[in-house]
């Protein structure tokens, strides 16, 4: 498992660096604008939208399927997803048909204080925005399904090709269409994704295209059994849309430079806990199903530590060189000097919400996959009310930091209390967490003081590679020092670069 999930990871780490390049050359080409932040605002309300209605149904999926699978059978399993599908795409083309009629709603609560062009360049867009919910919908569905077919990489790999095609169309259109080149890429690259996808069932040989008899019956089964993560995915895209809303009262250009700032840690964060929900849960679900509680606890503490040693190496060179990470891919001439220092500082903070975020999606899958939704989604809820409140009551003092933060300690505390509640004994767990968490604080104060001590006038490109080899170096020693299972892994690695340079 850990070797399936490091190959994974990689996969997406390379979809990371192309998703960066892509935050790159927006900035160059847009910067912080008002066609920038009504382009964000736009996609984000639609996907917020979709994310409130089939978030929990996509999250709880791969879990049902595979019980489903093995108490009726694959033909039986197969029968109720057409139905789910079925209602999934015809609810979808209602929500798409009412944000054409009705986009006023939206942007009403997405951007309050807009008006006049301000206000009309939104509307025009989030009507251009609004089929992006269906495609993004069946995309997942059919990502999901792969999954529960034990068929992680295809997914992915197609995923990466899309992204490589959506940044040659940027490159090409941008000086042309400008913003609408965005719009246009990510057309292309998610109607692609969806046909590979469609394209990969088949060849599986996956009888989902073939006819049988659609049953309501079958399609509740699946709200039914995510009917739980209803309350804290509608909690969590209230937050998501009271936090835009909140900076766009900031003014012109802070919807983007919130984009920007959290991009970074937005694209790993997410490559981490996709990671967790396509690897973790049909693996865990299978050994609680079987009741094989060392295997369970065996699994969740391979990717636990996993988690926590890869943080170690991120967070230490994000809060070391976060300006110069900054002046490498934002300093393209259109965003202010001030700004550039207000995405630096925000990136450190939300370097650090990648741990508490983390923490939160490994205890929560736990959950999940040992039939605790209920509880899972009770804490989901209670996560997003305290960041909710957090941000109305300090947004005036606080400012834009205020984002970061309140993400921090919500997930923290919330990951924290569901830590209590894994289903076996956790004495292990806990001091092999507190091992782990040792590695990382140590690990960024280490490097967080070298690099203040050696930051001078030094080229920002070697400033990352430097820490970077140190921060290498000291998870290393460490991974030694505490006989880490990793240093295995480091030592292979190692040894196939040891040689490739003898043998050249």
């Amino acid at each position: 498992m850990k070797r399936n999930t490091s190959l994974l990871f990689l996969i997406r780490i390379v979809k990371l660096l192309v998703g960066v390049l892509n935050l790159s050359l927006t900035a160059k080409y847009f910067g912080v604008s008002l066609d920038k932040d009504v382009w964000l605002l736009a996609l984000s309300v639609v996907l917020f939208l979709d994310m409130a209605i089939w978030g929990p149904i996509n999250e709880t999926f791969r879990s049902k399927f595979i019980f489903l699978r093995g108490e009726s059978g694959e033909i039986e399993a197969l029968r109720k997803t057409k139905s789910m599908l079925f209602f999934t795409v015809l609810i979808s083309i209602g929500l798409v048909c009412f944000i054409f009629v009705y986009p006023q709603f939206l942007a009403n609560i997405i951007a309050p204080t807009y008006s006049g062009m301000h206000y009309e360049r939104l509307i025009k867009m989030i009507i251009i925005a609004a089929p992006i919910l269906l495609i993004t919908q069946l995309s997942a569905i059919a990502t999901s399904l792969l999954n529960a077919y034990e068929s992680f990489f295809v997914p992915e790999i197609t995923g990466f090709i899309t992204s490589i095609i959506n940044l040659v169309l940027l490159v090409f259109l941008a000086p042309y269409i400008g913003i609408y080149s965005l719009v246009l890429s990510y057309y292309i690259g998610a109607i692609l994704l969806l046909i590979l996808l469609l394209f990969q069932i088949k060849k599986l040989n996956i009888l989902i295209f073939s006819y049988s008899v659609i049953k309501v019956k079958d399609f509740k089964i699946f709200i039914i059994f995510a009917l739980p993560f209803f309350l804290p995915y509608s909690f969590g895209q209230i937050s998501a849309v009271l936090e835009k809303t909140l900076v766009s009262t900031l003014g012109i250009g802070y919807v983007s430079v919130l984009d920007y700032s959290r991009k970074f840690t937005d694209i790993f964060t997410s490559v981490l806990t996709s990671v967790l929900v396509t690897m973790l849960v049909p693996v865990l679900s299978s050994k609680y199903i079987d009741k094989k509680p060392r295997e369970f606890t065996s699994n969740f503490m391979e990717i636990l530590q996993l988690g926590l040693l890869l943080l170690s190496f991120v967070i230490p060179i994000f809060t070391s060189c976060s300006m110069s990470i900054v002046y490498i891919f934002f300093n393209k001439g259109k965003i202010p000097s001030n700004m550039l220092f207000q995405i630096s500082e925000l990136t450190i903070y939300y370097s650090w919400s990648i741990l508490a975020v983390f923490i939160y999606v490994i205890f929560g899958m736990a959950l999940l996959s040992s039939n605790r939704s209920k509880k899972y989604a009770f804490l989901g809820v209670f996560a997003q009310i305290i960041s909710i409140v957090i941000n109305l009551v300090f947004i005036s003092t606080v400012g834009i930091y205020i984002f970061p933060i309140s993400l921090f300690i919500s997930h923290i505390i919330a990951g924290i209390v569901m830590s209590l509640y894994f289903p076996y004994k956790t004495k292990k767990i806990i001091r092999s967490f507190c091992k782990y968490m040792f590695i990382l604080i140590i690990s960024t104060v280490t490097i967080f003081f070298v690099s203040k001590y050696f930051n001078g006038n030094i080229n920002p490109y070697v400033q990352i590679f430097n820490i970077s080899v140190l921060t290498g170096v000291i998870i290393t020693i460490f991974a030694y020092v505490f006989n880490l299972e990793e240093k295995e892994i480091i030592y292979k690695y190692y040894s196939k670069l040891k040689n490739k340079c003898l043998n050249s």
